[in-house]
């Protein structure tokens, strides 16, 4: 053995070192399907997040967006990894936008880079379809003019916002919490309109709105991937074509907004098969879409709400009189967005020609009985309506906080036939008993504090 050094010579025993150490440090090339991506991105995706200390006003104002990691997806051979984006919030989507968490990694399975990469424009089934090139291609430097790319850090920090043409973009905001930018105040007030800001050598050139973001107490759950909450967003929207199933909230104010969606969350039997039409989760020939939106109604100017009676492309209006429901109590609110709702689906099912018997054929039961046309307040009179309206005023009061054992079921019962005096069936009520319908509903439209009428005596916007 002290031959063979001997023979070597000093400049082969440094070579041999050499190599020998190598052999120790290297790390092995492993075939690249046999890297497993997660792992590793995982591992990066804690170590570097904690360095971004100082989080910008958007991912404040976003809330928190995390990596939904059980639907996590590798690609080219396991050097991309593109994970789902989540964050806690009501999102509505203006056009085609997809958000995703992306890792590149090198061939030693590495991560070379992680971010989060927002893509904008076109329709979602095109950003769905080619996602995997879509993002292949960012990474490799390619990107198509008509695209909006926005590539961020794990905090919502812009990283690269350079576009095909040269042009930057930012993601900006425009109303909600400005003069507010707590935390709590964010989560649990405001609406916020996003705006891709265009710029070229630093003076913008144009804006295009993106979508609104709304805060919501009910979204305040633990942000873990697994979390049910129907505030659940996960980077993916479309919309503007009026195609898709939607109830359009955007112009009311947040309180508003957040007794419609306690609506629709404490829905059940009818009106959670009504409100799921118009949320795009039950099977339907044609969209049923709603908008609400502050308005006088044509035919009474003392009406509290109205349903236009038109269909324009899929959508219909809803006008919510802000003079008449000034004073209105959360309950008078529910009350009338209930019926409402009925109005709209009702015009949908006669519109598309199929009466459904989700409702037990209500309907076609009442044409057979009454003929002509559907009179919709007399087809509200019908004892399913009626119990239901009841039923659900209660949950919704329930939800709300109320002592609903104390308010009894009369008291819902007596407030779901606000809105149709002028039926046969009301009208056939003794007068005392009409009296105490009309009774009630004025004292939740006006607001009166009375113990054995609203306990709570909560105005739906506190001024």
């Amino acid at each position: 053995m002290n031959s063979l050094f001997k023979s070597i010579g000093s400049l082969g025993l440094f070579l041999f070192g050499l190599w020998s150490c190598s052999l120790e440090d290297a790390t092995p090339f492993l075939p690249l399907n046999a890297v497993d991506p997660l792992p590793l991105a995982k591992e990066y995706y804690e170590a570097e997040k904690p360095r971004q200390v100082n989080s910008s006003f958007r991912i404040q104002a976003e809330q928190e967006i995390f990596p939904f990691w059980e639907g996590a997806k590798s690609h080219a051979d396991g050097r991309i990894l593109i994970v789902p984006a989540h964050r806690k919030l009501q999102v509505r989507y203006e056009a085609g936008y997809l958000r995703r968490f992306v890792f590149e990694l090198d061939e030693r399975g590495q991560v070379l880079r992680g971010g989060m990469l927002e893509l904008a424009g076109k329709e979602l089934e095109f950003l769905l379809y080619n996602e995997v090139l879509l993002v292949e291609g960012f990474l490799a430097g390619v990107k198509s003019k008509d695209l909006t790319y926005l590539w961020s850090d794990f905090v919502a920090r812009p990283l690269d916002g350079t576009q095909a043409d040269g042009r930057v973009v930012a993601l900006q905001r425009e109303g909600g919490g400005k003069s507010r930018l707590d935390a709590e105040a964010l989560r649990t007030e405001f609406c916020i309109d996003w705006y891709w800001v265009y710029s070229s050598n630093g003076v913008v050139v144009y804006e295009v709105y993106s979508h609104t973001t709304c805060g919501s107490a009910s979204c305040d759950s633990a942000r873990t991937a697994d979390a049910q909450d129907a505030c659940l967003d996960d980077g993916v929207g479309g919309g503007g074509e009026g195609d898709v199933e939607e109830i359009n909230m955007k112009n009311l104010k947040f309180c508003h907004q957040n007794i419609i969606s306690q609506l629709i969350g404490s829905s059940k039997q009818d009106f959670k098969i009504i409100f799921d039409k118009f949320n795009g989760q039950q099977p339907v020939p044609n969209s049923y879409n709603v908008i609400f939106q502050y308005g006088v109604c044509n035919s009474s100017a003392t009406a509290a709400a109205c349903t236009d009676s038109e269909i324009f492309q899929n959508w219909i209006t809803i006008n919510i009189n802000e003079t008449i429901t000034a004073e209105a109590t959360d309950i008078f609110m529910g009350l009338t967005v209930l019926h409402e709702m009925l109005h709209a689906y009702l015009k949908f099912e006669l519109k598309h020609h199929h009466i459904s018997c989700d409702l037990n054929c209500l309907m076609d039961d009442y044409l057979l009985k009454n003929g002509g046309p559907i009179n919709q307040h007399a087809l509200f009179t019908e004892v399913r309506f009626i119990n239901n309206i009841s039923l659900e005023l209660k949950n919704f009061a329930s939800a709300r906080g109320y002592n609903v054992n104390q308010l009894g079921d009369r008291y819902f019962k007596d407030l779901a036939w606000a809105g149709l005096y002028k039926t046969e069936v009301f009208k056939s009520f003794s007068v005392s008993e009409q009296n105490r319908i009309k009774n009630t509903a004025s004292a939740e439209l006006s607001n009166l504090i009375t113990v054995n009428i609203t306990p709570k005596g909560t105005k739906a916007c506190m001024l």
